[in-house]
């Protein structure tokens, strides 16, 4: 009896060094990766802020200059020029995506009923409280990012901020991330429109 209860502790033992020792090599390879991350190179190629209104603008020459193509996760999408300039890139070629926020999407319906009657392939992710994204990925290489909302108010009346980078490690990063977001969100269909001033 006195040798099995011995055996059972040490089993109970041998299970709680081993469940140990495991959290200890997943800590040790978390710690190697963060020390042994090098800095990536990045191009800066804008930084806006509003106000003065004007960051669309920046937005917009991107989008216009764009080759293959654009992946934009939104959760707010009203400004019209935005979406005319996405609709310039679907029409020339340039695979466009969007992903919006799924509560939010009520507000988004004049930008983007007009990217969903073109074709463009538009999803609404309400997997999470909300989806606050405001990003854009260009080609690959470049990451626009920053807490402007795609909208008339963080055009014309909110102070936001953007800033649009090169760099083919933050692009993967970012697409990764988009990807993981893509794959849950639910497509979007046309929805009655109501005007917005957002």
């Amino acid at each position: 009896m006195m040798q099995m209860q011995t055996n059972m502790m040490t089993a109970k033992t041998r299970k709680r060094l081993a469940v140990f020792l495991l959290l200890g090599v997943l800590a040790t390879i978390s710690w190697w990766q963060s020390v042994s991350a090098q800095p990536q190179p990045a191009e800066i190629l804008g930084i806006y802020f509003t106000p003065p209104a004007g960051g669309a603008s920046g937005l917009i020459k991107h989008i216009d200059a764009s080759k293959k193509t654009i992946r934009v996760m939104a959760y707010g999408f009203t400004a019209l020029p935005l979406s005319d300039a996405l609709l310039r890139a679907h029409r020339r070629g340039v695979k466009v995506e969007l992903i919006q926020d799924e509560k939010s999407s009520q507000n988004n319906r004049d930008a983007v009923n007009q990217l969903i009657g073109a074709g463009v392939d538009v999803r609404s992710d309400g997997k999470h409280a909300i989806q606050h994204n405001k990003v854009m990925l260009i080609d690959d290489d470049i990451v626009i990012t920053g807490s402007y909302n795609f909208t008339n108010s963080a055009e014309k009346r909110n102070a936001e901020n953007i800033m649009i980078i090169k760099s083919d490690y933050a692009a993967k990063r970012y697409a990764d991330n988009w990807a993981n977001h893509w794959a849950h969100a639910e497509k979007s269909i046309e929805q009655t429109s109501k005007k917005s001033n957002r």
